[in-house]
């Protein structure tokens, strides 16, 4: 391994010798020789770029930070979205539609828009229908999750409507945002009777059911 002499050691050398050796050395072409190797030196040394293990250090510093960068940035992608935006998307306990967890305020708004719908009847089960149990009075065709099936088919914009005993109802998908990585849409749902509208957002994901499922399929998340 070679040892390289900093310019600064040259010129401290060249100035003993200055220093000892009096007038009559000062006019040797040696220190001339001297300076001339202090001033190359000091070129050469502004002029080299940065050794490969520097460059490297360099990179690797880069590429440890980058994981961080990227845990932030999906991070802040996870906690915002469209509503009803999960509030623990992007969990690694969240294996299934049914696992995602929603806000006080919109678990609060959802069961409103269900109180809002209530119609009394004399012929139902505790005396009450519901006309925000829409899956009830929209012509479906039978086959498993059909009604699931319905909703995650409707593509950007459209629109799903029943009528109810006091209320029209309405469904819109209003966007297309996945959320852990599973095609989903997010909905508006929306009743309307004389004198009074109430609303909620809705979502359904395209994921496994459960540990059972084999496949793929729609799930109502919220």
């Amino acid at each position: 391994m070679s040892t390289s002499v900093s310019p600064r050691t040259i010129l401290l050398a060249a100035g003993l010798c200055l220093a000892l050796a009096g007038p009559a050395a000062a006019q040797s072409g040696f220190l001339k020789n001297l300076a001339r190797q202090a001033a190359a030196a000091a070129i050469q040394n502004a002029a080299t770029p940065p050794t490969p293990a520097a460059a490297a250090g360099g990179e690797a510093q880069e590429e440890a930070a980058q994981p961080t960068q990227d845990a932030q940035t999906d991070q802040a992608a996870a906690t915002s979205g469209p509503a009803p935006w999960p509030t623990n998307a992007g969990a690694r306990t969240v294996r299934y539609p049914s696992d995602l967890d929603f806000s006080p305020e919109l678990e609060a708004g959802k069961k409103a828009f269900v109180e809002f719908s209530k119609v009394r009847c004399s012929d139902c089960e505790g005396g009450y229908s519901y006309d925000a149990w829409a899956q009830q009075m929209v012509r479906l065709d039978g086959s498993y999750k059909a009604w699931e099936k319905k909703l995650g088919g409707m593509a950007l914009g459209e629109t799903l409507s029943w009528k109810g005993a006091q209320s029209k109802g309405l469904i819109t998908v209003m966007s297309e945002e996945p959320v852990n990585g599973w095609p989903c849409k997010q909905l508006k749902w929306e009743l309307d009777k004389p004198g009074a509208h109430a609303e909620r957002p809705g979502l359904i994901c395209y994921a496994k059911e459960s540990s059972y499922s084999g496949s793929d399929s729609w799930n109502i998340a919220f």
